[in-house]
């Protein structure tokens, strides 16, 4: 026996952990792992058991959702989804202590007796436990049933059911947590759409022979908080499943300065190629005026169906949309994206424009990519240049278009205007 000075303490006012929390503590739990846990869960008790059906439910407006079912197929059991009357049910007649946890002849209780779901399935062995909540509130119960007399039944089983419902509670209320994270999180970076917190910049594209300026490429910028750099916002929005929202959002924005500036001057929107294929973005499409457009696919994007986007593309592109890829050798994709989508531009990572004019072997790397892009009809367009011995190099090897800190970094609307008219 433990002495006075050896049991275990807690903090003032903290409860204990329940078997739940001890479980889950070092488990993380998401959607896909909680349905997974729940279904093996209630798989588990309802052999235990020995019933032929199990369900989790949840009590919510009055009525019992049932959630999870486990069945032997030998009764009749509720559909997973599927809800009743919750007054009509066995188990708020347990939560309201009308009727015991466990009743091995449902037919002969008088609280159950009378309910039309006992009488209809002929249900004679019930066990009942509640599921916890948050703020020592009811989530719903774990349930068994039985149209069989289970005599072998008694208050072990249901303790065992309670340990596995205080465990299910648990999983459920880290699940919800998870959601309600999910859903603030979600609501911030549309907030911030609303609130006009995305700004767009946009930084020159030089032809390296006249110094013209050819082109400008878009690029987001968040003017709210938490200041971080945009493929942070973005790479939050494909893990909370609005990044078609973020990314409509950003190339409408930038597509949008094509109307200030002069006719043979393009401009570059990036977009992912799931956004491209999403049907409400190419209704937007299909709404604006697309020569001197260029969609800038990312080398980093994966592409799952490169025949489905290709031949979506067409259309677009018959309409004089320019496609590009962005990124040219930062990743393994890269000749798979022009291979498969047959780019009209082909922009250089900075990985192969830094130094280049010190590295004799990235300088034959892009003397053949001049070749190849030539011999594919497209051109190409060198990112990052920040030395003139790096512009000298590249213009040697052919290339005409460049963009980089060596002539212009990004610019908001009003400055790269007064750009346009200065020159």
């Amino acid at each position: 026996m433990l002495s006075k000075s050896e049991e275990p303490q807690n903090h003032k006012g903290q409860k204990p952990a329940s078997i739940g929390q001890v479980i889950l503590s070092t488990a993380t739990i998401n959607s896909g792992t909680t349905r997974l846990l729940l279904t093996r869960l209630l798989e588990a008790v309802r052999i235990h058991m020995g019933m032929e059906v199990g369900f989790i439910s949840r009590f919510s407006g009055g009525r019992r959702e049932f959630l999870y079912v486990s069945s032997d197929g030998r009764q009749q059991a509720p559909a997973p989804g599927a809800s009743a009357p919750l007054e009509e049910s066995a188990c708020i007649q347990v939560v309201k202590n009308q009727a015991p946890n466990l009743v091995r002849d449902a037919q002969m209780h008088p609280s159950l007796r009378n309910l039309s779901a006992i009488k209809a399935l002929g249900v004679r062995s019930h066990a009942s436990v509640p599921i916890p909540g948050g703020n020592d509130d009811t989530f719903g119960t774990l349930c068994c049933y039985s149209c069989d007399y289970k005599e072998q039944l008694d208050e072990r089983d249901i303790g065992f059911m309670s340990a596995m419902a205080d465990l299910i509670g648990t999983a459920l209320q880290e699940e919800q947590r998870a959601l309600d994270d999910i859903s603030c999180r979600r609501k911030y970076i549309r907030d911030v759409l609303k609130s006009g917190g995305l700004q767009m910049a946009w930084q020159p594209v030089v032809d390296s022979t006249t110094g013209d300026l050819v082109a400008v490429e878009s690029l987001a910028r968040f003017q709210t908080e938490p200041y971080r750099p945009p493929n942070e916002w973005f790479d939050e929005a494909v893990e909370l499943g609005i990044a078609t929202e973020l990314e409509k959002s950003a190339f409408a924005k930038g597509m949008a300065i094509r109307e200030h500036l002069p006719p043979d001057v393009y401009v570059g929107c990036n977009l992912s190629g799931t956004t491209f294929l999403e049907p409400a973005f190419q209704d937007f499409l299909r709404q604006q005026a697309l020569t001197h457009i260029v969609l800038e696919i990312t080398e980093h994007d994966a592409i799952a169906d490169y025949g489905e986007l290709a031949s979506a593309l067409s259309e677009f592109r018959n309409r004089g949309l320019q496609l590009a890829i962005d990124d040219f050798g930062a990743g393994y994709a890269s000749f798979r994206h022009i291979v498969e989508l047959n780019p009209d531009i082909i922009k250089l990572d900075i990985s192969l424009v830094r130094n280049i004019d010190r590295s004799p072997t990235i300088q034959s790397v892009v003397r053949a990519l001049v070749g190849f892009a030539s011999e594919r009809g497209a051109s190409l367009l060198a990112e990052g240049v920040e030395t003139r011995a790096e512009l000298d190099m590249l213009r040697a090897l052919g290339i005409r278009r460049v963009q980089g800190y060596l002539f212009y970094k990004p610019m908001p609307q009003t400055q790269l205007l007064d750009l346009f008219r200065s020159t």
